[in-house]
């Protein structure tokens, strides 16, 4: 049984990335995370969610949502 809070550290080697992509994800607010004191804790669940967002292809554009009037800056 995994815990509910996993360092920077279990992450990494669960999701088999570097240090520095797991800390980014958290920086960039892709990784909800918690500090205490100088270790950074995500939860569980965060971590199952961020790890399906990286692992989904690319959406694609679906058309006839953009107003036509903002078009061009597509």
């Amino acid at each position: 049984m995994l815990p509910r809070w996993l360092s920077v550290n279990q992450i990494r080697i669960m999701q088999r990335c570097r240090r520095e992509t797991v800390k980014l994800a958290m920086d960039n607010g892709e990784l909800p995370f918690e500090q205490r004191g100088r270790i950074r804790y995500a939860r569980l669940s965060d971590v199952i969610r961020w790890e399906e967002r990286r692992l989904q292809p690319d959406a694609e554009t679906v058309a006839g949502l953009i107003h036509p009037d903002l078009q061009e800056f597509v």
